[in-house]
């Protein structure tokens, strides 16, 4: 074979595995934030579901004890998704046994509080916001997971070739970190809905933390891809000085 089109074909393989490793990198690390986010946001009624007003969330005191174990669940199952993003990063190849174990078990949790939530308030499965915004993310993560196990694809992808042990991480958790500070500041938005009582809105009144954390997470993602950006940049010039 004609030594450029083979250093061609090589280059277009390079950026198949870099693609595809990056997307589902910034998918599972979606899903990993939103996993922990939704887990922690559930505790503040898992636990104190009595001292908020009976006539709205009177509902959840019987079953805080479920809720709890679902909070429970939630962290284990986002901790434990956290470890494979690193792991598809670095190239490890038991990355995808375990993001499709950790997938269906936070996935799962999140279907049955939405079904449980659902129940108990007379609404419609799909209305148990915020926790459908996490089982959407869970699910397209796991789906893409699914599709990507195809043979013509993952033979394309490199994803079942083990890696250096030295992936690129700073592109798709910059990334995530936007998108999850996107999500915070955003949150009095689309979470308000769901906790309005009596004209209270209950979301409002954690506005501020929510906005300082995600100004800080958008702040850091950008900071990442900057970075990222800069030494992309000086690997290169140092190459073509070599190169010389």
């Amino acid at each position: 074979m004609n030594r450029s089109l083979q250093t061609i074909l090589e280059t277009m393989q390079n950026k198949s595995v870099w693609i595809w490793r990056g997307a589902l990198a910034l998918l599972l690390g979606a899903s990993t934030v939103m996993t922990i986010l939704g887990a922690v946001g559930t505790a503040c009624l898992a636990w104190n579901g009595h001292l908020y007003p009976p006539q709205a969330f009177g509902w959840i005191v019987p079953h805080m004890p479920t809720y709890q174990l679902l909070v429970y669940i939630g962290l284990a199952a986002g901790l434990a998704l956290a470890i494979v993003t690193y792991a598809l990063a670095r190239g490890d190849k038991w990355f995808y046994l375990g993001a499709l174990i950790f997938l269906m078990i936070a996935g799962g949790a999140a279907a049955y509080q939405m079904y449980l939530t659902s129940s108990l308030r007379k609404i419609s499965f799909f209305a148990a916001a915020p926790t459908n915004i996490r089982f959407y993310i869970t699910a397209l993560t796991l789906i893409v997971l699914l599709i990507v196990r195809i043979p013509p694809v993952w033979n394309k992808s490199g994803l079942g070739k083990p890696g250096n042990g030295k992936g690129d991480f700073a592109t798709p958790m910059g990334i995530t970190l936007l998108f999850t500070g996107f999500l915070l500041i955003t949150a009095p938005l689309w979470a308000s809905p769901e906790h309005v009582v009596d004209g209270v809105n209950y979301v409002m009144g954690l506005a501020v933390p929510l906005i300082a954390n995600g100004a800080a997470l958008m702040a850091g993602g950008a900071g990442l891809l900057i970075a990222r950006r800069w030494i992309g940049r000086q690997r290169a010039i140092g190459v073509q000085e070599r190169a010389r």
